[in-house]
């Protein structure tokens, strides 16, 4: 085994190592809470089962949304890129964050490298193409989680004391939104950064052979650079491909929000719609954990988030988002594995 072999060996066993951690604290925070399981398994036994059905469809419509805005921005670089292997490729993508830790976070490499093996494509372009369709799901997730929380406030207003906690999330989410706009605006300061990177990186790596320091080099670094961006622009140059997409970002996070809704309906409570919608984007901030898609942080803070702000018992809160994450996690690894599985069997010329 090479030197680059057992680095990345060891970098994946830290980061699981870290995830696990995680997941065994927040178990331990759980045990110690005073949940009752006994309840929360009794509010889930009576649960709609035809709830459940609409919830997990919803869920499965809001990944194909936003694989139609995927597809919009690949087309622009691949105008010929096969529909139905680009909505598989971006379930198997998405299968592929949920299972690693970290997916989350290196969304963007995973799901444009899936695409690119899939169908052929180079993958730097493929890269730019799904970087702009990332962008504007995660810029169409702050627009619903702003709507969401403009209509909690006016409709049924915030409960007193939970003000701290409200401004916390809106300020995150307000910091994200100017870090993408500084992304898209100030790309001399986004090389720098990269630049930054890849100087860690060539002394991390130095002894990772001759080939991953050429990679690194600055020359290359630039030359990579001005390619990602060459795309990204050829990529959201079209106003009318830009637009489109975020409608089918919005509509996906709106259909995504969903599942929390129906959940509290079917063990017998129901949510504001509004909350809904907020919570729920902003909870995605939770998969940046080192867990498999933000595995025990998303539960423990929309349900945190749930009991705060609607003013609902701890355990119905609870059975609602574990119903939320049987349909948006558990569901979609079963659909993305499936995913993967047809297109790694040789059934390509799907259409």
């Amino acid at each position: 085994m090479g030197t680059t072999e057992v680095t990345r060996a060891g970098s994946m066993r830290k980061r699981v190592g870290v995830g696990v951690a995680i997941v065994v604290a927040l178990a331990v925070l759980v045990g110690v809470s005073g949940v009752s399981w006994r309840e929360i398994v009794g509010e889930l036994r009576t649960m709609d089962p035809l709830l459940l059905g609409v919830a997990l469809v919803a869920s499965l419509l809001a990944q194909l949304a936003w694989s139609s805005s995927t597809l919009l921005f690949l087309r622009t670089v691949e105008p010929t890129v096969p529909t139905g292997r680009v909505r598989l490729g971006y379930l198997t993508g998405t299968f592929a964050k949920q299972v690693l830790p970290f997916g989350h976070a290196g969304g963007v490499p995973l799901m444009a490298y899936v695409l690119a093996e899939e169908m052929d494509l180079e993958y730097r372009g493929t890269f730019a193409s799904v970087t702009a369709s990332e962008l504007v799901v995660f810029v169409a997730s702050l627009v619903v989680a702003a709507v969401g929380f403009g209509w909690f406030v006016v409709a049924d207003g915030v409960a007193s004391g939970t003000e701290l906690v409200v401004f916390g999330l809106v300020a995150v989410l307000a910091l994200v939104a100017l870090a993408i706009a500084g992304f898209v605006k100030r790309r001399t300061a986004f090389r720098r950064v990269v630049h930054g990177v890849a100087s860690v990186g060539r002394t991390v790596f130095r002894r990772a052979g001759p080939r991953l320091q050429q990679r690194l080099a600055p020359e290359a670094v630039d030359r990579g650079l001005d390619e990602f961006f060459s795309t990204f622009d050829r990529a959201t140059s079209d106003r009318r491909t830009v637009v489109w997409a975020a409608v089918y970002a919005a509509v996906g996070w709106v259909l995504f929000a969903l599942p929390l809704y129906l959940g509290s309906l079917a063990v017998g409570q129901s949510l504001p719609l509004a909350l809904v919608l907020f919570v729920v984007p902003a909870a995605g901030l939770a998969t940046l954990l080192p867990t498999p898609g933000g595995l025990g942080g998303t539960e423990v803070g929309l349900t945190a988030a749930v009991v705060v702000l609607a003013e609902v018992g701890l355990e119905t809160a609870a059975a609602a988002v574990l119903v939320y994450r049987l349909c948006s996690y558990w569901f979609l690894l079963l659909i993305g594995g499936a995913s993967s599985l047809f297109l790694s069997v040789g059934l390509r010329e799907l259409r």
